[in-house]
C-alpha cells in the first residue's frame, strides 16, 4: 500500500523489491508490520519502472511534499546499466534540491542532506557491481541449499541448450533465483516470502551493508 504522504518513504521499482525490503527489516527491526500495513517506521512505494524514477521531475516532485523528511530510492544496475550511469541520471533529477550529492555513488550508499530533507539511495545489487533483486539475493541462499543452488545455475544452462532465450545476463540470474525458488515448499514463492520463510537467510552477512544503509538513512 502506497502512502505519497508519509514523512519517511522507500521507492522502488516492483512488487517483488518491496516485498524483499519489508521481510528483510521485519527480520531485523521489532514490531516492524506485515506488508500492506501503513504504521511502518518507512513506507515502501512503488515507483514502478527505473525509467519512470528517473523521469524528469518525479524525484523533484515527491521531494517537495511538505511532509517528507527522508526519501530513500532503490534501483536495479541491470541491462547492461552501471551503477555509476544510474547515479548520473539519479543525481541531474536531485541535485537542484539536494546541493550536496557527492560526484560518485559511494559504495555504503549514498546519505545526503538538504536544509530540511535527507535523501538517499542504493543501486542493487551493492552500488559497484552491475545487477538486480536477484543477484542481491542470490547471496542469501542457505549454505545448506548450496547443491539445489548449483543444481538451480546448471539446468537454466541445460535449458540455455534447448532452446531458452534467458540470455542477457541479468536475465540469467533471475533464471537461476526462479528456479531455485521454485523447487521449494510451497513452489514458486516471491523473493518476500522465501525470506519470510528463511529460504532465504535475512541474516546473511551479505545482507549487511544494505541493512546498515537503510538503518543509517532512516535513523532505525
Amino acid at each position: 500500500m502506497d502512502d505519497s504522504n508519509a514523512p519517511r518513504q522507500l521507492i522502488v521499482e516492483g512488487q517483488d523489491d518491496r516485498q524483499a525490503v519489508v521481510e528483510l527489516m521485519r527480520a531485523h527491526i521489532p514490531g516492524w508490520p506485515k506488508q500492506g500495513k501503513l504504521n511502518a517506521p518507512v513506507i515502501v512505494n512503488l515507483g514502478n519502472s527505473v525509467s519512470e524514477i528517473l523521469a524528469t521531475d518525479y524525484l523533484k516532485t515527491i521531494l517537495k511534499t511538505s511532509s517528507l523528511k527522508i526519501l530513500g530510492v532503490m534501483l536495479d544496475a541491470d541491462g547492461g546499466v552501471k551503477p555509476s550511469a544510474r547515479y548520473d541520471s539519479f543525481r541531474a533529477q536531485c541535485e537542484e534540491l539536494v546541493p550536496s550529492l557527492p560526484k560518485e555513488l559511494p559504495a555504503e550508499g549514498l546519505i545526503a542532506d538538504s536544509a530540511d530533507k535527507r535523501i538517499g539511495l542504493w543501486i542493487m545489487p551493492d552500488n559497484v557491481k552491475e545487477g538486480g533483486l536477484e543477484t542481491f539475493l542470490q547471496h542469501l541462499v542457505q549454505p545448506e541449499d548450496g547443491p539445489l543452488w548449483d543444481h538451480a545455475i546448471a539446468s537454466c544452462l541445460e535449458a540455455k541448450k534447448c532452446g531458452a532465450k534467458h540470455r542477457e545476463p541479468h536475465h540469467v540470474i533471475k533464471a537461476n533465483m526462479y528456479s531455485f525458488l521454485s523447487w521449494q515448499d510451497p513452489p514458486g514463492q516471491s523473493p518476500g516470502n522465501a525470506i519470510s520463510r528463511s529460504v532465504l537467510d535475512p541474516h546473511s552477512s551479505s545482507a549487511r551493508p544494505f541493512l546498515t544503509w537503510f538503518k543509517t538513512l532512516y535513523g532505525i
